[in-house]
């Protein structure tokens, strides 16, 4: 379900799914008194509620181009194309609308299983960045890493990157109709966005 999408015309994030401001954390964001600043006093463009939305959608969404990177480099890299402040960032309602967001976009099963497969990748990474097969045990001089194991290892990891490209895009399959119509039915004049309430 695509929350936020990129507004190329404007080069912003905006609301796709309206209905996310109907969840307190993201209304709370759009309230005017707490946009107003300088180039908008009356709080009313809600220039910073934008630039929320954007560091959720660079950090947290599957559609961010960040998405695959570590996590602390992806808030950073959020946090600077975003244009938001680090005392921005710290704001307790910024911080509980990511909670919410987060919740809302990893809470399925499989999105999870995504997650943990992702996390046990990274390990894997660092256990190749970090192996040494010339470490020796300190007590019988054996080489601590078998050169064979770590061969294995190497050989596996073209069948498990493979894996989890296959499971991520299943997981992002799932998630991009969203269009709540089942049995092959097609979507009728409501369900096309034609009206607004």
């Amino acid at each position: 379900m695509k929350f936020f999408i990129y507004d190329n015309v404007n080069e912003q994030v905006v609301i796709n799914r309206e209905g996310i401001l109907l969840v307190k954390e993201f209304a709370i964001l759009m309230n005017e008194q707490r946009n107003k600043c300088t180039a908008d006093p009356l709080g009313k463009n809600k220039i910073r509620a934008y630039k929320e939305f954007a560091y959720i959608f660079l950090f947290f969404d599957w559609e961010s181009p960040f998405f695959n990177e570590p996590e602390q480099d992806r808030h950073q890299r959020s946090l600077e194309n975003s244009g938001l402040t680090d005392e921005e960032f710290e704001d307790p309602e910024f911080k509980s609308a990511c909670r919410m967001y987060e919740s809302i976009q990893n809470g399925g099963i499989n999105i999870r299983m995504l997650r943990a497969c992702m996390s046990a990748v990274e390990k894997l990474i660092f256990y190749f960045e970090t192996v040494d097969i010339n470490e020796r045990d300190a007590v019988t001089g054996k080489p601590i890493f078998s050169s064979k194991d770590l061969i294995s290892n190497i050989k596996n990891a073209k069948e498990l990157v493979a894996s989890l490209n296959e499971l991520e895009t299943q997981v992002k399959k799932e998630l991009e109709p969203d269009s709540g119509l089942r049995g092959g039915t097609e979507a009728g004049f409501f369900d096309q966005g034609q009206i607004r309430f």
